[in-house]
């Protein structure tokens, strides 16, 4: 198949999907991984897409503040799926945890599902709700509400309320940006009061958090970091920063406190 054929194929599976991963390229145009970077590649040369880790994504898909579900989960990948080790190991069999809607609670919750036998989750996230649904030991509690399509989500008074009927020995709260400033705060229209939900029903209060979280602001305050127990990030964070944050008697979790 020739350059041109494949640049058009490329482009209408992002119109159709707004996203492809590189192995789904892979798998359409039947040539190698290296061609179906090339032809990404050259496409965002030309404008017409956009480059994320591990695929591409339409250029209509782009948003400055609320990314896309799908680029956010495959961006940086690789250091939620190592926060999600140090993570599952605070757990123990037969506890109660809340996970709230977040790309990273996603690859937490693979981990919990390849650790545990019996837990309950209260969750948010039809994600994690299909990814634990595999675990006939688990119980699935999903509070009901209304559906964030964008987020594969839910949200809602009723759903707070809920959340607030149980005690969890963990809450694991993923999150958009983390500072010593503003504390935790976020971009996702009902997510706060669930993530604040979380939070008053638990025992302890993990953030789990990418490296590249840490310093940033989004325009919804959560809470301040003085509500949480702990941070569990990766160890691509700056030392410097770790001390920072660790001489305000803030927790932090990586390979770098092991």
């Amino acid at each position: 198949m020739l350059a041109p054929e494949r640049h058009r194929l490329i482009l209408l599976e992002l119109e159709s999907k707004g996203q492809a991963t590189v192995v789904e390229l892979k798998s359409l145009l039947q040539v190698s991984l290296d061609t179906v970077r090339r032809d990404l590649e050259r496409l965002e040369q030309e404008g017409k897409l956009q480059r994320v880790h591990g695929g591409a994504v339409s250029k209509r898909e782009e948003i400055a503040t609320n990314q896309a579900f799908f680029k956010r989960k495959i961006t940086l990948n690789d250091r939620k799926q190592e926060l999600a080790t140090y993570a599952v190991d605070l757990v123990k069999e037969y506890q109660a945890v809340s996970l709230n809607a977040g790309t990273t609670n996603i690859e937490l919750a693979k981990r919990l599902a390849a650790r545990f036998e019996k837990l309950t989750v209260i969750t948010n996230s039809l994600r994690v709700a299909d990814i634990l649904a595999q675990k006939k030991g688990f119980t699935v509690i999903i509070p009901g509400g209304y559906l964030n399509h964008e987020e594969f989500s839910l949200y809602g008074r009723s759903i707070e309320e809920e959340i607030m009927n149980f005690n969890a020995d963990f809450a694991f709260i993923s999150i958009n940006a983390i500072s010593l400033d503003k504390g935790l705060t976020d971009f996702r229209q009902g997510e706060a009061e669930v993530i604040n939900a979380m939070l008053k029903s638990a025992k302890r209060k993990v953030v789990v958090a990418d490296s590249s979280k840490f310093e940033t602001v989004s325009y919804l305050n959560i809470c301040g970091l003085d509500q949480i127990d702990m941070i569990v990030t990766d160890s691509f964070m700056d030392k410097e920063l770790q001390e920072t944050y660790q001489k305000r008697n803030i927790s932090i979790i990586n390979a770098n406190s092991l």
